[in-house]
């Protein structure tokens, strides 16, 4: 550290020197307060750490190609996570259960954070009774959900969206997927998620083995998602972090 030496100048008389005595007591001093100054100063120069900071140089996502790094694991585990879908019909608002399954939340909160899901689209509702997208003979539905992030209006068939996969994490998915349970959608084979995920709007557990992650809960705006229909775009993904707090993704939603 660089300190300025401020001089005293008397040009109309001698200044008599300080004693021995004075000069330590003025040195000691002067050396504390430069080791306080030194201190402060380090501490100020230190950026803070906040995982919902896109690190400088690290991943990140191109946005003209949706194909994104592999994200590095910046979840705070002393932190708890939300997140706020935006949709022309309202907010849906999501409880992360990082702390039961990390990897599949850090992934989602790195794509929020990149931005990769807005504008993207809910391409797959799924309403008991009515015709499933998926079914081309045109038979009903058994499911009720919504599937959401795809790039395209159609589930990007074929496409490899958002350029990596991630391993299931399948600990909460035993306790079944019921209304307001958001889970990570696949190939249909093991570890094939990426960006696409579900909303369950309905109770899907009879008709779901347990291999998609459970990542979240739906605490507000489960009516908000019950009205969504194909082709309904998602506005903006945006991430709280706030202390711990303690709904997991196996406890009743509200509305």
């Amino acid at each position: 550290m660089t300190t300025a030496v401020i001089s005293y100048r008397n040009k109309d008389r001698a200044v008599k020197g300080p004693s021995p005595i004075t000069r330590l007591i003025a040195s000691t001093i002067a050396a504390t307060f430069i080791l306080l100054l030194s201190g402060c100063a380090a501490r100020s120069i230190l950026p803070a750490f906040s995982p919902t900071q896109t690190q400088v140089g690290g991943p990140r996502c191109n946005l003209s190609t949706h194909m994104c790094d592999k994200p590095a694991m910046t979840l705070d585990p002393t932190k708890d996570y939300t997140a706020t879908i935006e949709t022309a019909k309202g907010a849906i608002v999501i409880h992360l259960d990082a702390k039961n399954i990390p990897q599949t939340v850090n992934n989602f909160v790195y794509l929020a954070q990149q931005h990769y899901y807005d504008g993207t689209y809910f391409w797959r509702v799924e309403i008991p009774g009515q015709p499933s997208p998926l079914d081309p003979t045109g038979q009903p539905s058994e499911l009720a959900l919504i599937q959401g992030g795809s790039i395209q209006d159609d589930g990007d068939p074929g496409k490899k969206y958002p350029g990596y996969t991630i391993p299931d994490e399948l600990t909460v998915a035993r306790n079944g997927y019921g209304p307001g349970v958001v889970a990570m959608a696949t190939t249909g084979a093991p570890d094939t998620g990426g960006a696409q995920f579900f909303i369950n709007t309905g109770d899907n557990t009879n008709y779901f083995n347990p291999a998609y992650a459970v990542f979240g809960l739906v605490t507000s705006g489960l009516d908000v998602a019950r009205k969504i229909a194909p082709k309904d775009k998602i506005e903006s993904v945006t991430i709280m972090v706030t202390s711990l707090a303690t709904p997991t993704a196996s406890e009743t939603p509200t509305g």
